[in-house]
């Protein structure tokens, strides 16, 4: 348990509760102090009866000050409400998504572990109140005060506060557009922002996206002349290895304009201008004349979703030749029975904007249909998993200077979605497969 100067433990309860009182004399405590007293009164009732269930343990600071222990260990992490409307919500809505949203506006604060605090959206989604309990909790939450009172703040929380005033869209989407710099940061020197491939745990980032490019282009059997469609460019990252190290003509689709510019100038400074093309556009933007030998999508933004697979397949069967092979790095649900819990509909709606993820069976079955037979499959969710740990060890490490370029919103949307997501992954909610496939007809 954290330490404290003055504390009451309650038989009844597993949560302490501290607050700056001054020591027992005969004076009235002052109204303002008698207020903060009556609201962390109020908090602790609250939050006692929403965790009473809880097994971990974590510390909660109120607006006012007040420090409130969750659990009889040292609390993993530092829950900070920085307004009362925050614990209001908890109460009248249980939902991990509105506490997301509170993080990316800087009215929450996290200190500490923040995968385990992360952990709060399981207990959130399975949190079930009777209705005069949950109605009581609601009376209590309503006579919470909005005016927020002087904190000592955090590094952590004046950056934040700061950076939230600048730069910020009122959305929360996931925003993929974003400026070069912002991924040069995190993501290995070639920029690739794909699954890569550990050899072991403890292989360094770089060499397992190295070892990810030869792999897909010995599936792919790539070979000096092929030409080869990279559906998802990016940064350019395949492309350049494959035209370098294959001999492949490579024409590239990006999506956004500053994509396109950083691709076209890499192609230049590498002397690549007679192997690799580069356009802005999807998948349907590609003429129906186009005509290549191999064709890979490392879909890590989720752009074949699950309403476009058979118009994304179909293109992809067109333009391809007889005989032709495709690689697909698909972002595959693994239990399709959790899609509509809280967490995962809250992931598929704010990253995979173009439809839900579908599952592998379904993938295959989409592809049979589209004359597409699929040969191979390999599953690299724990690849997955350990490529978004090292993203998010980086992100981290280079917070400030993140936030200088995109903000401390987008950072913390950033922070938040891809530890989700890691999460997901580990606990196998989600999967990634390369499926192999050939142009049959």
């Amino acid at each position: 348990m954290l330490p404290f100067d003055q504390a009451w433990q309650f038989d009844e309860t597993s949560l302490t509760f501290s607050s700056s009182l001054p020591s027992a004399s005969n004076e009235l405590p002052s109204p303002d102090t008698a207020g903060a007293v009556n609201e962390t009164s109020k908090a602790r009732f609250i939050l006692n009866r929403l965790f009473q269930d809880y097994s971990g343990s974590f510390a909660v600071r109120l607006w006012n000050g007040s420090m409130l222990y969750i659990g009889n260990d040292t609390p993993a992490f530092t829950f900070c409400l920085e307004q009362a409307s925050v614990l209001r919500d908890m109460v009248f809505f249980s939902d991990p998504a509105r506490l997301a949203e509170a993080y990316f506006a800087g009215e929450v604060q996290i200190l500490g572990d923040f995968n385990a605090a992360m952990q709060l959206r399981y207990y959130f989604e399975s949190l079930s109140l009777p209705l005069h309990e949950k109605l009581g909790l609601v009376f209590k939450a309503l006579t919470l005060a909005d005016n927020q009172t002087d904190v000592a703040e955090t590094d952590q929380h004046t950056v934040a506060t700061n950076q939230l005033q600048k730069n910020e869209s009122p959305a929360f989407t996931l925003d993929y557009d974003l400026p070069s710099a912002f991924y040069r940061l995190w993501l290995d020197e070639r920029m690739l922002h794909s699954c890569a491939f550990f050899s072991n745990a403890s292989q360094d980032l770089a060499q397992a996206q190295h070892n990810q490019l030869d792999l897909i282009c010995l599936k792919l059997h790539l070979q000096h002349g092929d030409r080869l469609l990279d559906v998802s460019g990016s940064w350019g990252g395949l492309a350049y290895w494959a035209a370098k190290n294959y001999g492949a003509f490579v024409h590239t689709l990006v999506q956004n304009p500053e994509q396109y510019a950083h691709v076209s100038a890499e192609i230049k400074k590498q002397g690549l201008e007679k192997l690799v093309t580069v356009e802005q556009g999807r998948y349907d933007s590609l003429s129906d004349f186009a005509c290549y030998d191999k064709a890979v999508n490392i879909d890590v933004c989720g752009q074949v979703g699950e309403q476009n697979l058979r118009a994304y397949l179909a293109k992809i069967h067109q333009v391809l030749k007889p005989g032709g092979l495709l690689l697909h790095h698909a972002i595959t649900t693994e239990s399709p029975g959790r899609q509509h819990e809280l967490s995962t509909e809250f992931i598929n709606r704010q990253i995979f904007a173009d439809g839900p993820l579908t599952s592998l069976s379904h993938f295959r079955e989409q592809m049979h249909a589209a004359k597409l037979e699929v040969f191979n499959v390999e599953g690299l969710r724990r690849h997955q998993a350990l490529t978004l740990r090292r993203w998010l060890a980086k992100m981290e490490q280079f917070h400030q200077e993140i936030t200088q370029i995109v903000g401390e919103r987008t950072y913390r949307i950033w922070r938040l979605y891809m530890t989700a997501c890691a999460i997901q992954f580990e606990q196998g909610v989600t999967g990634t497969h390369q499926i192999l496939a050939v142009r049959t007809t």
